[in-house]
């Protein structure tokens, strides 16, 4: 019987619905985005914070933790094709021929009250466009990827780490893991994956980073998370310490929490790009990184204690995410672009922007997406199967 744990599936797909709640919020929130209502709010600004210490890190330490499940039945190579098809696909067709040239325009005439129509803007926006890996940041094309970096730093990662995942398969590789399971299945043993990402973080994310929204630093990052989430599947002790640190963690996390937004609002310190050395910047980034592994301990222990079932919900949600994810950011600002400009409190904006967003998404998915096996191609999904055509029983052949 093949192992499956559904506190991962649900977590995946709860995740998804969170980033797209985060991004409904990004027009109100005082940092910069595409576009922006004029009135922010104090309420967007704490969610948005506290959702970005976690979320996406959780994405890529359940994408790793996916991994190891992949490759027990699957050879490297026929898992780095699999990945390819699931996430290059998407991005290189419907993303950047369809879902990224309206997010451009939106954020250009936002920002420099770009006047002409879209379609002005395509031109440009292929215009020395080339497929050649760019060294500068960690992207495949130097077409503008908008909210679908992450298709693109996933495959990247899934590729450079590969030979570890192998090397973590085998039997030496599994007595290193073994070894750290047995120190993380002591009280507090969990934290040790706090050492890599501090490291990552305070040692490498300020020396690689540039002006690209996501850099070879945050590159570095999520590769920990992913390679972290690999480990975790693959020793029942990790979970295990999980949950036993569950409420610790969210305390941490509080606390954490509180002290990066103390520094950023009252000590007017938030590092963005390259920053020299300090003791605020480090102490920064510890704080940063003991925030953001605590909360997903948090939220993986809640998973493991309540969400390890199965049912149709589970199901359905678990092949609808990727689409829901490549489709979400678009749709949010084709929304929000004809939302935000009323005179309407913030409250009823995002309400109207969420909910509107979210029928939208699910009318395209369920009607168009979902059933024709090409777009299900174009948007990662595994094609349907034909079913075979029921036999055809000559009269009076049937017996009396």
């Amino acid at each position: 019987m093949k192992e499956r744990r559904y506190d991962i599936d649900w977590l995946r797909v709860l995740l998804t619905l969170g980033i797209f709640l985060f991004h409904c919020a990004r027009f109100f929130d005082p940092m910069d985005w595409h576009l922006k209502n004029a009135e922010v709010s104090s309420v967007a600004a704490v969610f948005v914070v506290l959702f970005s210490l976690w979320s996406m890190p959780l994405f890529f330490l359940l994408s790793g933790f996916g991994s190891w499940y992949a490759l027990k039945s699957r050879s490297g190579g026929r898992f780095l094709l699999e990945r390819a098809v699931r996430l290059l696909v998407p991005f290189y067709t419907v993303g950047i021929f369809l879902l990224l040239p309206p997010q451009l325009y939106i954020d250009r005439v936002s920002h420099t009250a770009y006047a002409p129509g879209i379609l002005d803007l395509i031109p440009p926006y292929y215009r020395g466009t080339s497929f050649q890996f760019n060294f500068e940041a960690p992207y495949l094309t130097n077409i503008w990827p908008g909210h679908l970096w992450f298709l693109q730093f996933l495959f990247l990662i899934s590729v450079l780490t590969l030979p570890l995942l192998l090397l973590f398969r085998s039997e030496f590789g599994q007595r290193v893991i073994g070894k750290l399971a047995g120190w993380c299945d002591r009280w507090g043993g969990i934290y040790l994956f706090l050492i890599p990402l501090i490291l990552v973080r305070t040692g490498l994310r300020s020396p690689l980073s540039g002006d690209y929204p996501y850099t070879w630093g945050d590159f570095l990052e999520y590769a920990v998370f992913f390679l972290i989430g690999y480990l975790l599947a693959a020793d029942k002790r990790f979970t295990a310490s999980i949950k036993k640190h569950g409420w610790m963690s969210l305390a941490l996390g509080l606390a954490g929490f509180v002290g990066v937004a103390y520094m950023a609002m009252e000590g007017g310190y938030l590092p963005v790009g390259s920053e020299s050395f300090s003791r605020t910047y480090v102490i920064f980034h510890v704080v940063w990184s003991v925030a953001s592994w605590s909360w997903i301990v948090f939220v993986l222990s809640l998973g493991a204690k309540y969400l390890n079932f199965n049912n149709g919900q589970l199901a359905y949600g678990n092949e609808a995410v990727l689409p829901f994810y490549i489709l979400h950011q678009t749709v949010i600002l084709l929304v929000g672009w004809y939302i935000i400009p009323l005179d309407l409190s913030i409250l009823l904006k995002y309400l109207v922007i969420s909910a509107s967003s979210f029928v939208l998404i699910m009318l395209l998915y369920e009607l168009l997406i979902k059933r024709i096996n090409g777009l299900r191609f174009l948007f990662g999904m595994r094609l349907k199967k034909k079913r075979p055509a029921a036999p055809v029983v000559e009269e009076g052949a049937q017996g009396g």
